[in-house]
């Protein structure tokens, strides 16, 4: 697309902005408070870096059972997956791939150490447990250190906040022969809570290698999932508690490209995390010492024979964080952590120490700076530091304006870095530096409007090298760049409109785009209620400009459709019908996407 015609497609959102992601906006409003822009707490409007959050009536309305389908609704971000759930899906934030976004769950890094490089597959990982989201964007080094280059990804699961005991249950059954089921307890005291939820969903799917080239046969999946938290304060002062999760997943898969057809492969995978801290405030000293232990077997099977792959990442981290007086926030720590992987008949792993201190200065009522600077000290390639600066300023209650620049890296895998055959042990960390401006309007209680411009560049990318069959560093510059406008409107009746358009300009050191990354994307929804009881809701994506394997993928429209009743004052029936058009289209050369698909179910609380 020439520029012209780029300026003409991005004014177009840009006044459909009061449109701009369905429900995902509502955070800027409810909550006040972010969790993740800072070592420590603070209020949305208050912060540097572009923050998303989601809520749990946002993924009730929407509807997904995947997460990663949700999140693509929010902008900036997109995702590519080999196939229907449970197969391998990436997340990309800002053009950026999995490998530099860090997620994580309660708390726990959920990054794969055992995968070719770290980072999180999403591609079974169910909304049924989330209660909250937070998508931190841009450079983040300096506050989660490797691989946090494009982001964070920071989710809450259900939690007792709430005295007495309260039950949840859903259920839903479609196409595919797809069964959902959750079910959740939280109860709470004066001084203690404890939350579990379990949920499963099982599917025959569809075929991973696209039926459009002449496969048919369905690859099924199935996946288990435990939740568990807990906290006690056993002082006005001293508070204890724990969060873990146990997830089994296994799914049909066809091969891998170019070879994808119809087989018997399969990829099976259990993933457990745990952490348990202690949160001491007295003297205005706030304390938190936490460990945590994660670990995935992951079974990949290719023409009957068995892979074995297991990571394991054992951490313990201390912060401390302290006012002086009304203006200023200090925040410091430290961190150990140890990254092992065992797979292709190779052992190896790394240890990683870090300190990191933080700087919050309110120089006036609209004024907020802020300073937070990292150093790690890796065992396999020595210290590295960064640092990040952010500014938000608002003029009056109406604007905000924010602006961060940071710093980050990403070390090199232990696979990258000793993997049979293809490690290079003397790889050393990916480098980058990054920043954001925006401006948010608020033209409402219920209308705002917000843009957002990024730019980040990467150093020195590790990728797989078909000139030595190894991987290897690139040298030169990858760049992603764009904009980012979202906003939302009430129409009158009830009616909203909400939605969001992100263009991505990305290059590689050869001049050629990122692969996988889109262009544009586009995301409209309007939400209607009908009557008292009842509620309407259409979506619609627009992805243009992807390449796969140096070639453009055919650009798409989807559009979803959703309603619900409130069958009684505690349940809720519902019906989903994802890409309503049965629009024929691929997300990766090869793979295949599923057609009209049908979902219902009931949700309840008692």
């Amino acid at each position: 697309m020439n520029r012209p015609a780029l300026l003409i497609a991005a004014a177009l959102p840009a006044s459909l902005a009061l449109a701009l992601p369905a429900r995902a906006l509502q955070p800027y409003v409810l909550p006040e408070i972010t969790l993740s822009a800072y070592q420590t707490e603070a209020e949305l409007g208050r912060t540097g870096a572009t923050v998303e959050v989601v809520t749990r009536e946002d993924l009730e309305a929407e509807g997904s059972a995947r997460l990663v389908d949700y999140l693509t609704t929010l902008p900036g971000i997109s995702a590519t997956a080999n196939g229907g759930f449970g197969t391998q899906a990436t997340l990309r934030l800002r053009g950026l791939a999995g490998q530099y976004v860090k997620v994580l769950v309660d708390g726990i890094d959920v990054s794969d150490p055992s995968s070719t490089q770290i980072r999180l597959d999403p591609g079974a990982l169910m909304t049924g447990d989330i209660a909250r989201i937070e998508v931190l964007k841009g450079p983040q080094s300096a506050l989660y250190g490797s691989e946090a280059i494009g982001g964070v990804i920071s989710i809450t699961t259900l939690q007792a906040d709430e005295p007495g005991t309260r039950q949840r249950a859903a259920l839903e059954y479609g196409s595919h022969a797809t069964s959902r089921a959750a079910y959740s307890v939280t109860t709470a005291g004066q001084r203690h809570g404890l939350a579990l939820t379990l949920q499963q969903l099982d599917t025959d799917g569809f075929s991973v290698a696209d039926e459009a080239d002449g496969n048919t046969e369905a690859d099924a999946a199935r996946a288990r999932r435990a939740t568990l938290s807990g906290r006690v304060d056993l002082t006005d002062s001293l508070s204890l508690g724990a969060a873990g999760f146990w997830q089994q997943t296994e799914a049909e898969t066809d091969g891998d490209f170019p070879v994808l057809e119809d087989g018997a492969d399969a990829s099976n995978a259990i993933t457990r995390g745990l952490r348990l801290f202690a949160e001491h405030d007295a003297g205005g000293l706030r304390s938190l010492l936490s460990i945590q232990r994660s670990s995935i077997a992951r079974r990949e099977i290719y023409d009957g024979v068995t892979y074995p792959y297991d990571g394991i990442r054992t951490e313990a981290e201390y912060m401390g964080s302290t006012d002086l007086g009304t203006r200023t926030v200090l925040a410091w720590g430290g961190t150990h952590s140890r990254e092992e992987f065992d797979g292709d008949g190779t052992t190896a792993g790394f240890i990683t120490n870090s300190v990191f201190a933080e700087a919050r200065y309110a120089a006036s009522p609209a004024l907020d700076l802020a300073l937070s600077l990292r150093h790690d000290n890796n065992s396999q390639f020595g210290g590295k530091n960064t640092a990040r600066v952010a500014l938000a300023w608002q003029p009056d209650d109406r604007w905000t304006l924010r602006a961060q620049w940071g710093t980050g890296y990403r070390a090199p895998s232990p696979y990258e870095l000793y993997g049979a055959w293809v490690g290079v042990p003397t790889l050393q960390p990916e480098t980058a530096r990054g920043g954001e401006i925006g401006v948010e309007y608020a033209l409402g209680a219920d209308s705002l409007i917000r843009a957002t411009v990024f730019h980040t560049v990467v150093t020195d990318l590790i990728d797989y090298s078909f000139d030595s069959f190894t991987y290897a560093q690139i040298p030169g510059d990858t760049r992603s760049r764009g904009i980012e406008l979202s906003g939302r409107t009430p129409l009158g009746a009830g009616l909203e409109l909400s939605g969001n358009y992100t263009w991505t300009d990305s290059e590689r050191p050869d001049g050629l785009p990122l692969e996988r990354v889109p262009e544009h994307v586009l995301n409209l929804r309007l939400d209607a209620p009908v009557g008292a009881k009842a509620r309407l809701g259409l979506g619609l994506t627009h992805v243009a400009g992807t390449t796969d394997r140096d070639a453009p993928l055919p650009d798409y429209t989807l559009v979803d459709a959703s309603a619900e009743y409130a069958l009684t004052d505690r349940a809720t029936g519902y019906l989903r019908i994802e890409n309503l058009l049965d629009e024929d289209y691929q997300v990766l050369r090869g793979y295949g996407t599923s057609g009209r698909a049908v979902f219902a179910g009931v949700r309840a609380e008692f």
